[in-house]
């Protein structure tokens, strides 16, 4: 198993004040590297954020004016109007709207990730693994993963094969990326990155395993209600897709809460091999709640010993 380093999971809860300003957005990731170090004072660290923590981002220029908004299409549509993008009057209407709208706003969107999470990375001297946020490259729009080294350095850049509705032509209008799957070497071994509903597709976990990846990320976001059925189903994901593979630890952080009316709920978890794991469940560590914000170690600060998940 991996104990060359620290793992870190981060539930982290989105809220829209938090993204009221650059310097906001700034805070609350570095807020959350300071905690993470001051448990973890010494011996590398390697910590993953949620999927879409950089979303947000699209509102900030704009804040006062979607503030008020009710819904996510509603704020969109306030900062259409803002950028003198018209749905009505794009060709291929609201889907090529929101295209064209994210594409405007994403110089800012990733400056501000970028600079926010080298930074966080550099500061705690940590590998991070930055969730993701929504970057335009060229003509299509991708929902985007950066990795960071301890110096504040980019090393691995991970899109999202695989859409959901919220991100397909009725929502954000992402674009899906083609199949491709780097790899960087971290002091926990192989790292890989896959977002989201990319961990369920076991074969590209088998892809990893065979190129000798032994830290798989997943961050996450799931803008449903964490039922029983719901959570049974993600136990279909990345707990399932590592049980083949011995030497292979998941790292899913879930993000919670949301903007205007996306919401989320979901537990994060730390996984391995069921027969690694001390009581055989396939969990090395896992959130305590579906809606609450809380960090994961795996292996747990020595103050937390005597209780590890």
């Amino acid at each position: 198993m991996v104990r060359r380093a620290t793992l870190i999971a981060f539930q982290m809860e989105y809220r829209l004040d938090d993204y009221r300003s650059p310097e906001a957005f700034r805070e609350r990731v570095l807020g959350l590297m300071r905690t993470v170090r001051r448990r973890v004072p010494k011996g590398d660290l390697l910590a993953v954020f949620p999927e879409d923590v950089g979303l947000g981002l699209i509102f900030t220029q704009d804040f006062e004016r979607v503030l008020s908004s009710k819904t996510m299409v509603e704020a969109g549509l306030r900062l259409m109007e803002r950028y003198q993008i018209s749905p009505l009057l794009s060709e291929g209407g609201f889907a090529a709207a929101t295209r064209q709208l994210l594409r405007t706003l994403s110089p800012f969107v990733e400056r501000v990730y970028h600079e926010t999470f080298a930074e966080a990375a550099r500061t705690a001297n940590a590998w991070v693994v930055a969730g993701s946020a929504p970057i335009a490259q060229g003509e299509c729009v991708y929902n985007v993963c950066y990795t960071y080294n301890p110096k504040g350095e980019r090393v691995l850049t991970q899109r999202k094969i695989n859409l959901v509705d919220l991100e397909k032509e009725a929502g954000l209008n992402l674009c899906p990326a083609p199949c491709e799957l780097p790899v960087v070497n971290t002091p926990a071994g192989k790292l890989g990155v896959l977002i989201c509903l990319d961990g369920f597709y076991h074969d590209l976990i088998e892809q990893h395993a065979k190129r000798g990846v032994r830290v798989l990320a997943m961050p996450s976001y799931n803008p449903l209600p964490w039922t029983k059925e719901e959570a049974q189903g993600w136990e279909s994901g990345l707990l399932a897709g590592v049980q083949r593979h011995s030497t292979l630890i998941g790292v899913n952080p879930m993000g919670i809460g949301g903007f205007f009316d996306v919401r989320a709920e979901g537990r994060s978890s730390i996984v391995a091999q069921k027969a690694k794991t001390p009581d055989g469940s396939g969990y090395l560590a896992r959130a305590k709640t579906k809606d609450q914000e809380e960090i994961l170690y795996y292996p747990a600060p020595e103050t937390d010993r005597e209780g590890v998940p």
